[in-house]
């Protein structure tokens, strides 16, 4: 009985001691300046044929960083077999930074990482997969980008962007291969919000 109220006693006693030390914390000194919502449109040519993708997105804002979520759905030229075309959407984690943000013209970049799927669409049915062909691949997605960032406003910037998207998964559809919507994409975002206070970027640092 002595030996179990010794063991408790001396449980109570660590558990302060580990409550004291210091939490490790990813973005330990980045502040949240404000949030943005806008949409997305992406460009890419593979395999010979143009693809185009208009989807959207949102996120926090943490000083030059922000974190957020977004979806796109993307259609390809050809083949187009009776009234069916290749179509994929994916969405999921959009994380990327700005810098030197206050900038009129300022470097951006990012990366969108998610999960989707491409299938065959009948444009006739609002672009629902068509289940005749019982095809429709889970795919993962991944497309980092870097261009240049305009501030259009206090509330409002647009950037043109260069990436590559790499898709995984896919099995294969008419003349697109496993590989084939491994290609350069060109994108164009609209961010709508707020992205700091009137003295954003000024920050004693060597970015700025």
């Amino acid at each position: 009985m002595i030996k179990n109220i010794s063991l408790f006693a001396l449980l109570l006693f660590t558990i302060p001691v580990f409550g004291q030390e210091e939490q490790e914390i990813l973005f330990r000194n980045a502040r949240v300046r404000g949030g943005f919502g806008g949409p997305i449109f992406s460009w890419s040519h593979t395999n010979g044929e143009t693809g185009y993708g208009a989807g959207g997105g949102g996120g926090v804002v943490f000083d030059r960083f922000f974190v957020g979520l977004f979806g796109m759905g993307e259609t390809f030229d050809n083949p187009v077999i009776g009234r069916n075309q290749l179509a994929m959407g994916y969405g999921g984690l959009w994380m990327g930074f700005t810098i030197p943000s206050h900038k009129l013209v300022h470097f951006y970049a990012s990366a969108k990482i998610a999960g989707g799927s491409v299938g065959v669409t009948d444009f006739e049915d609002d672009w629902d997969w068509d289940d005749d062909y019982n095809w429709d691949d889970v795919v993962f997605v991944a497309v980092p980008e870097a261009g240049v960032e305009l501030n259009v406003a206090r509330w409002m910037r647009l950037s043109g962007s260069v990436g590559y998207r790499f898709v995984d998964g896919i099995s294969g559809w008419g003349a697109y291969g496993k590989k084939d919507l491994n290609a350069p994409v060109y994108n164009l975002t609209l961010r709508f919000g707020w992205f700091g206070g009137r003295k954003e970027g000024v920050v004693p640092n060597s970015f700025n």
